[in-house]
């Protein structure tokens, strides 16, 4: 969570030249092929862990107040992400969300703590997941499932 926090920030202080990823589904496209190549992905994960500090909750609170104010008044700039890729904060944003929203779920299932996500941002993140399979090519994979007619391979993942 303050990962995605801190990212955001520093993505908006960070302009583009040009528009390379076309909406957010696109983005996760580009960036499972980036991954796949990056080792260094589950070490950043574990440094924004330890960033944390001994008050995670206190620290996301400012990393979110942070990132309120650095959106305040931004309009929709063109911000450079991963590998240098231009991307419309518009279309980056639903991207964070999703972040934040799986990456709530994997919180609460770990810690055995019930958690009540805002519906939208349940729905939001589910739509793009499918988004995100049709665009790569996975949608044959991922309709069955939804729909009660077979489940996914283990390690199945859309992103």
């Amino acid at each position: 969570l303050a990962r995605t926090c801190r990212v955001c920030s520093g993505h908006l202080r960070t302009p583009a030249d040009r528009e390379d990823v076309t909406g957010p589904a696109h983005y996760y496209a580009l960036m499972r092929a980036y991954a796949a190549g990056s080792p260094d992905i589950v070490e950043r994960g574990r440094e924004a862990g330890r960033n944390l500090g001994t008050d995670p909750a206190a620290t996301v609170a400012d990393l979110l107040a942070q990132v309120r104010t650095d959106l305040d008044g931004t309009g929709d700039p063109l911000i450079a992400v991963i590998g240098g890729l231009g991307i419309r904060l518009s279309n980056y944003l639903p991207t964070r969300v999703f972040e934040l929203t799986v990456h709530s779920l994997d919180i609460a299932r770990a810690t055995g703590i019930d958690v009540a996500l805002p519906d939208e941002a349940l729905r939001d993140a589910t739509v793009l997941a499918a988004q995100i399979a049709a665009l790569t090519g996975r949608a044959a994979a991922v309709l069955p499932a939804l729909t009660g007619r077979g489940g996914l391979p283990a390690g199945f993942s859309v992103v």
